[in-house]
């Protein structure tokens, strides 16, 4: 019998959950291994698009932030890629807002371990409890949390609990993880099993240790955040995905109550059938979204590219630079595309005269633009995208 509750008297509410460690013994149905096929397709088109366009970091790059924006929100803030984006802009950095604040550490924390894993080696070795606790420091640093945290980059040295998401003004404890004196050693065990091999596909796994890391919720803040991160940098580490160009908090966000009413049911009744096939499902279907937008911010750049083959060089330049930043200041784009202040006012003022630009605002000094185009492809829902013509078939 599946018994991960354990009581416990000196603990708040009187009991915990202490799951055991992976791998869980499972005979994966033919349902759950017809969904890691799926999803393994899907991400496989993810990752061959990325090879085979020219450009790829410059397309991708603006999905970082969707991915950064969903993550927020999951957590309960409104933070939106144009938040982020014009907080950017701005430069000021004390005059952010926590929550936006918050999002923009998210994006430094996955380039940051990003770049630490690949210049490590794409291998499950490499993801290791300082890279883990280095994530959550850079998540954590000047960000927004409910009490402050004490302990940004260390695990938690106190009890923690989960209240009814739907129900918060009842204060009804749903969840209380394992004790703190645990942490510790259930992350060791954890991390051993992400450094070997598997008997299971390398989705399943993903899906496995996420579960792990949620339930043992190794830090008093920022565990959601950082499970996603793990489980995008799992992606990388099993050879799944060359780069994480690929986001789960939105699938997370909006299947918010099913997604914890799965967790729970792994840890009250062992019900591992059910959450493998939400959470498989969740990365198929975000594989096609972030497909279906990254061939439309392809087909947008290659546009631009033939529209001003024969332009000025300040404008080549600086639509390079809008994919990384759509909003902008002319101050931000003479510095980004290095050069003079009047070169790069007469590029924003031919963006703006063919509907590449538009002005945010109405100052005459200070001006901010914005180029629409992405920010459409970027921020509109991902059911109202128009089908893009370029994604490969296969």
């Amino acid at each position: 019998m599946y018994r991960p509750v354990r009581s416990d008297r000196g603990v708040p509410f009187g009991k915990f959950y202490k799951p055991d460690p992976l791998p869980p013994d499972l005979a994966l149905s033919d349902t759950v291994l017809k969904h890691v096929e799926r999803a393994a397709h899907a991400l496989g088109r993810l990752d061959g698009f990325r090879t085979q366009v020219d450009a790829a970091a410059t397309v991708f790059r603006p999905l970082l932030y969707k991915e950064a924006e969903q993550s927020s929100q999951v957590e309960g803030t409104q933070v939106t890629t144009t938040d982020m984006y014009r907080a950017t802009a701005a430069g000021d950095t004390a005059a952010r807002s926590r929550d936006v604040q918050e999002a923009l550490n998210y994006v430094e924390a996955l380039r940051e371990a990003s770049a630490r894993l690949l210049a490590a080696g794409r291998s499950r070795e490499n993801i290791t409890a300082d890279l883990i606790k280095d994530l959550h420091e850079t998540v954590m640093e000047t960000g927004y949390t409910d009490e402050a945290d004490p302990l940004p980059g260390q695990f938690r040295p106190d009890y923690a609990w989960i209240e009814e998401s739907n129900e918060p003004w009842k204060q009804s404890v749903r969840f209380v993880p394992p004790k703190a004196a645990m942490v510790e050693s259930m992350m060791a065990d954890l991390l051993s099993y992400v450094q070997s091999s598997s008997k299971y596909p390398a989705i399943v796994d993903v899906a496995l240790v996420h579960y792990q890391i949620e339930t043992i919720h190794p830090f008093t803040d920022g565990n959601g955040r950082v499970g996603r991160l793990v489980a995008l940098l799992l992606l990388v580490a099993c050879d799944l995905l060359t780069t994480p160009l690929f986001y789960m908090s939105a699938y997370i966000k909006e299947n918010r109550e099913e997604y914890t009413d799965r967790l729970l049911a792994v840890s009250e009744d062992g019900a591992w059938e059910e959450w493998l096939q939400f959470f498989i499902t969740g990365m198929r279907d975000q594989a096609e979204e972030v497909l279906s937008r990254a061939s439309l911010l392809h087909e947008l750049h290659e546009s631009y590219g033939a529209r001003y083959a024969s332009g000025p060089q300040s404008v080549q330049r600086l639509l390079e630079v809008l994919f990384e930043q759509p909003y902008l200041t002319v101050p931000t784009a003479a510095e980004r595309i290095d050069m003079s202040y009047p070169a790069a006012n007469s590029a924003v003022e031919q963006l703006v005269e063919d509907d590449v630009l538009s002005q945010v605002d109405t100052k005459e000094r200070n001006r901010e633009f914005v180029a629409m185009q992405i920010m459409d492809i970027v921020e509109r829902d991902a059911a109202n995208l128009p089908a893009p013509s370029s994604v490969l078939r296969s």
